[in-house]
């Protein structure tokens, strides 16, 4: 339990605000805020937090606690990222230079600590981490004491919620039943996850005991305000002036000149109550039964002792438990006079929460709808601005940016100023058009074919539907407001797809590129992913993925190749142990050619991986950046070659893999000016990049990984030539479009004319 010493209740604003970090993602939920003068307390931290925060120039520099209502990648995928920005303040971001935090969950929380521990030094963060009891305060001072309250699911339906009785990395799923298996699927739980919490995260429950897939529900109460006193009582009472006086302001009783007792009641006016936020999660039907019958959230309900006191409920559950008639009983149970925010649901479409990104991405559409696809939120079939159906009566739009107002009393309400109105693509591009930048790049005319070009053989049987490569991020190190961190889509259609690194926030970028069903579609044909090293901004969105493929497959979802390595063995053994994310580990080392002492069944899977995705061949190589860091080669049955660097320094490895490339992305992360940061970091500059491509051969390139000091277009000069194309987050590049790649480096030089500043720093 935190406490905190002179704090005054009286002279501080607070309010709780919506932070709709999930609004267009929906797999990551919303954060809610409870804002104090001098401390933030901060209830939910999905993936893409910190580029939210970014985007909205939110500062949390003086959060105290961050509290969690689930232990899972949708309530604390933005987590990782935050301990790593407070482990390394020259990284830039959120936390920068925080010296503490505070984080507080449901059973489970150390196992997914413990997790981090492969990729994050948390000996460098003030990380006071505290597993929650149920009704005990989490945290105590002058100014709030919250307290969790935890709900379980029915036993069956539980089992389901938690990941049920885990073993190896899938989620009730039977364990390997030879070594050669094990080294596929990482063995028992104890082996992949460790001997601490993960260990005890995969033990069953009792039935009713709180644990791995518990829910807690908070109540923020804030102390009452002492009414003013008044001296003209007290002293027509006979209290004698001086230090009796603060005694009873402190609410004492003291005695008169004559003996008798003196109440502070006698002296001072009615206190003001305090009011009380409610932050209630319910993820699934499964929790309903635990919250209808819950005695300590009824006492915050008509009838109960501190009914009155309640003057908002947030409600992070999804709109189809809203829409329970159970549901909207039990919320119809608190004073009529209490505020019904649904964090999860939006009040009206279009509206990113993005919103600088939707809008370049606004712009390079209107460049090129090909490359360039509209954001889902932003597809006219949304009804961008109109009213969305609200699910639970008498409630509002947990719209992004909505406060409520606690103190001052006067102040006490609904405040929706800082709620920005929809964007509209169609005015975007129409702004656009209108420019100077927009007549100049309309003058160029259509993208197209390089003159003189002469595309490899196997474009000319290559069809739509034969390979198409999506980049969901990216920037270098930690996210921006315009690019996300690494990430890229390889799809294949009919044959399936794969995911080339899986940084934060890659699930969200799925889903504002495709739609929620289009994501769930995609997840169920995706037959694998490849992470190139353990630096966090790779493959920190794995838990996610994992766990919204395993949701769109259902309790059969078999268990998912990932081709990562070693040391991420065990944060995917903790992942699986908290809740259903069932895949199969192969170390990356396994997948280069020529590599010793490969297990049968790593071989086997490796085998089968490449057959499902229809390819010849899939190698990873060995690269130079970090210990144990790939790059990788794809080469189709069909012909057709996709190379990917990886981060690293221009080797011979790349330009060997590369050779004939159909295909070749590599990363840029810096200019020319900067070849000695590029050196010390272990990264290319541009012309390193294009350097190699060239003396590989390859067909077409695009750079990507792009340092966030260029926010939006790296430096564009003579080595943008020819074959080469630039990455922007949500591009796709069809593989029979690739001949017009090159044509649109000059529309996008003057789309970005003017300068941004950036702010954030690089791997």
């Amino acid at each position: 339990m935190a406490k905190d010493q002179d704090l005054n209740p009286a002279n501080t604003s607070a309010y709780v605000q919506v932070l709709g970090v999930g609004a267009d993602a929906p797999s990551s939920s919303p954060s809610v805020l409870l804002f104090f003068d001098r401390q933030r307390y901060l209830f939910n931290m999905g993936e893409g937090f910190q580029r939210y925060c970014v985007e909205h120039r939110i500062k949390l520099a003086r959060m105290s606690a961050l509290l969690l209502t689930r232990v899972s990648a949708a309530t604390a995928g933005g987590l990782p990222g935050s301990l790593l920005t407070m482990a390394d303040s020259s990284a830039g971001g959120l936390l920068a230079g925080q010296a503490s935090m505070a984080l507080h969950g449901p059973p489970g929380l150390s196992a997914l600590v413990n997790a981090y521990r492969t990729f994050v030094n948390l000996k460098d963060v003030g990380l006071g981490m505290q597993e929650l009891q149920h009704a005990q305060p989490a945290v105590a001072n002058e100014l709030v004491t919250i307290t969790p309250y935890l709900l379980t699911a029915g036993e069956a339906e539980g089992a389901a919620a938690a990941g049920g009785e885990v073993s190896a990395l899938g989620a009730g799923r039977e364990g390997p039943t030879s070594t050669s298996d094990a080294e596929v699927t990482a063995g028992s739980t104890r082996e992949a996850a460790g001997k601490d919490g993960e260990e005890r995260a995969a033990k069953r429950l009792k039935p009713g005991e709180p644990g791995p897939g518990a829910v807690a529900c908070y109540a923020a109460e804030l102390p009452d305000i002492p009414g003013k006193f008044q001296p003209q009582k007290a002293a027509a009472l006979g209290v004698p002036r001086g230090p009796t006086y603060g005694r009873l302001v402190r609410g004492e009783s003291v005695l008169s000149t004559n003996g008798s007792t003196i109440t502070p009641a006698d002296v001072m006016d009615p206190a003001t109550p305090g009011p009380v936020v409610l932050v209630v999660d319910c993820p699934s039907a499964a929790y309903l039964p635990a919250l209808v019958a819950s005695e300590d959230l009824q006492t915050f309900a008509q009838g109960g002792n501190k009914a009155s006191k309640v003057a908002c409920v947030v409600h992070l559950a999804p709109a189809g438990v809203l829409a329970l008639p159970e549901y909207q009983a039990w919320a119809a149970r608190f004073d009529p006079g209490a505020s019904h925010i649904l964090a999860s649901a939006a009040g009206k479409a279009g509206q990113p929460v993005m919103r600088a990104a939707a809008g370049v991405q606004a712009k390079l559409n209107a460049l090129d709808a090909t490359f360039f696809p509209l954001q889902q939120s932003l597809l006219p079939s949304d009804g961008a601005g109109s009213e969305r159906a609200i699910p639970l009566p008498g409630g509002v739009a947990g719209d992004n940016l909505l406060r409520f107002n606690l103190r001052p009393v006067a102040k006490r309400g609904l405040d929706s100023s800082e709620v920005l109105e929809a964007l509209s693509a169609e005015a975007i591009r129409a702004e656009l058009a209108a420019s100077p930048a927009g007549e100049a790049i309309a003058a160029l005319g259509p993208a197209a074919a390089v003159p003189g070009d002469t595309p490899p053989p196997c474009l000319a049987s290559a069809g739509p539907r034969s390979l198409e490569v999506t980049f969901l991020g990216t920037g270098a190190a930690v996210p921006s407001k315009y690019r996300n961190v690494t990430g890229t889509l390889v799809d294949c259609f009919e044959a399936g797809a794969l995911l080339v690194d899986c940084g934060e926030g890659t699930l969200g970028q799925l889903e504002r590129s495709l739609g929620r069903a289009g994501t769930a579609a995609l997840l169920r044909r995706l037959r694998g992913v490849w992470i190139s090293h353990i630096h966090a901004d790779h493959h920190v969105g794995l838990a996610s993925v994992l766990a919204a493929r395993a949701a769109a497959l259902g309790a059969d979802a078999p268990a998912l190749t990932v081709l990562a390595p070693r040391s991420l063995r065990r944060a995917l053994g903790a992942y699986a142990a908290l809740e259903a994310a069932p895949c199969a580990w192969v170390d990356v080392a396994c997948s280069v050619p020529g590599a010793a002492d490969v297990p049968e069944a790593s071989a086997a899977a490796l085998a089968r991986l490449a057959v499902d995705l229809g390819l010849a061949r899939l190698a990873s190589f060995r690269v130079e950046h970090c210990a144990h860091a790939y790059g990788l080669a794809l080469e189709a049955a069909a012909g057709w070659k996709l190379v990917f660097s990886g981060d690293t320094r221009p080797c011979e490895a790349v330009r060997d893999a590369a050779r004939g490339a159909t295909l070749l992305v590599h990363e840029a992360t810096f200019e020319d000016e900067l070849a000695e940061e590029a050196l010390a970091k272990n990264h290319c500059t541009t012309s390193e990049a294009v350097d190699t491509a060239a003396a590989a051969g390859a067909y077409r390139t695009v750079l990507t990984h792009f340092s966030q000091r260029y926010p939006k277009i790296p430096v564009i000069d003579a080595n943008f030539q020819g074959s080469v194309g630039i990455a922007f987050d949500l591009m796709r590049i069809n593989l029979v479009d690739l001949p017009r790649l090159p044509s649109l480096v000059p529309k996008l030089k003057l789309l970005f004319a003017e300068p941004e500043d950036a702010g954030v720093g690089d791997d």
